[in-house]
């Protein structure tokens, strides 16, 4: 996995499919019809994406879940490298 960079940017790729369980968000990819399913930390970074830096996200997990700065940044990056990784992301300048 790719490493993220703390002033990237990213955004939901328009065709995905978000279903809001409040205990979790659970999303479709509908071009390879997969689901995965965000926990409430998950589902915080996804819902903080548009026009966000990773490191704004992180500042924002670090008040909402009470986290040092530098847990909430590893999971930022986690989390989005791995919906980068199966193409639920993409860089907020690309048209997908």
């Amino acid at each position: 996995m790719t490493s993220i960079a703390v002033t990237a940017r990213y955004k939901p790729k328009r065709s995905v499919i978000e279903t809001d369980l409040e205990a979790e968000l659970v999303l479709l990819d509908p071009e390879t019809r997969e689901m995965y399913s965000l926990n409430p930390v998950g589902r915080a970074i996804w819902r903080a994406l548009s026009g966000h830096t990773v490191e704004a996200i992180a500042g924002e997990i670090t008040q909402a879940f009470d986290v040092e700065y530098d847990r909430a940044l590893g999971d930022v990056r986690r989390i989005l490298g791995e919906l980068r990784e199966v193409g639920l992301i993409v860089p907020a300048g690309d048209a997908a």
